[in-house]
């Protein structure tokens, strides 16, 4: 293995753990919550916790392949596991657009005023979130079905773990992804439709929190009221995901659309473009576990733990004050 692809690697790992780790214990908290705290739930967490489902499934499908190669075990991933893990990456991608679409979308109707077109909305803007996972799970699996039928494992038992990661089950299919072009124009105005309704309703919400912000200086107030205080912070924090989400996913699409134009032989663009495709999954759990209040801090345990002893008495706190910094050991 050569440095870069040690390097590589590394990034991957590194990447892959730490976002496993994040989009993990913010799956348990919602659970937690759904389950043992339903009155601390908020009208987005259904939709956090699809769209954190769909980041681990991106993380997972990208260290499966190199965990394989590293471990040896090269002949369990063949043309039917390229097109599995490719697969389910392509639809766990696929969902996140969608999801983080959603998501823009149900807070821009949330804090809409109620002059809005959106506010007409309002009422029934919950109802809706179900309904929107089934389409976009029947969505995506549709548009990305085709991908199968051009997938082909490429067999090299010289092949180093980060090429086989991204290689081996991707170059086969450029060409003949090329010449469908129903398929490709069909994924392309996918995310283009979504990634454009993402920016716009992020726009919308600047708009409006701009607007609001003018009104409380107008009548010289500098306290807002608890409800929209609330909201603002989410808002905050949902336009952080988007903002984040596009940047990733330009840069991303730059980098696949050079592989169209680049020698096949010439790996250099493939390791970036599968580690990009991974950052949002990566960066998402923890913008949201940051921003969440919910998340208990390190800070708080402590709290909570002291509370639980229960405060000490006078002699106690005498007894404790009263022991010596350091006491002399014994020699071994």
């Amino acid at each position: 293995m050569v440095v870069s692809d040690l390097v590589w690697t590394i990034f991957f790992l590194a990447q892959t753990s730490l976002g496993l780790l994040g989009n993990s214990t913010l799956l348990m908290l919602y659970i937690n919550i759904f389950i043992t705290h339903p009155y601390q739930r908020k009208s987005t967490d259904l939709i956090l916790t699809h769209l954190t489902v769909a980041n681990t499934m991106t993380l997972l499908t990208q260290c499966a392949p190199g965990m394989v190669m590293a471990f040896g075990l090269k002949t369990l991933v063949g043309t039917i596991g390229c097109q599995i893990v490719l697969y389910i990456r392509r639809v766990a991608r696929a969902l996140s657009i969608c999801t983080t679409c959603l998501l823009s979308v149900f807070q821009a109707i949330t804090i809409s005023p109620s002059t809005s077109l959106f506010a007409q909305l309002k009422p029934r803007a919950p109802s809706y979130i179900f309904p929107s996972f089934v389409f976009f799970w029947i969505l995506n699996l549709f548009i990305d079905i085709n991908f199968l039928k051009s997938v082909v494992a490429i067999r090299n038992d010289t092949i180093t773990v980060s090429v086989y990661r991204s290689k081996s089950c991707s170059s086969s299919q450029r060409e003949s992804l090329l010449k469908q072009d129903a398929f490709v124009s069909l994924m392309t105005l996918r995310d283009v439709f979504f990634v454009f309704l993402m920016s716009w309703t992020s726009g919308y919400m600047v708009v409006v929190l701009h607007q609001h912000q003018k009104q409380v200086q107008h009548i010289h107030s500098n306290s807002l009221s608890p409800q929209f205080s609330a909201e603002a912070k989410a808002t905050q924090t949902i336009l952080l995901l988007v903002i984040s989400f596009v940047c990733f996913y330009c840069i991303n699409s730059s980098f696949n659309l050079t592989l169209y134009f680049v020698p096949e032989n010439d790996l250099r663009f493939y390791d970036p473009v599968l580690f990009l495709g991974a950052c949002y999954a990566f960066f998402c759990p923890f913008v949201l576990i940051s921003k969440d209040p919910r998340v208990p801090t390190v800070q708080g345990v402590l709290k909570k733990i002291r509370g639980t002893l229960g405060p000490l008495d006078s002699s106690q706190e005498q007894q404790v004050t009263s022991l010596p910094l350091s006491q002399p050991t014994d020699s071994l």
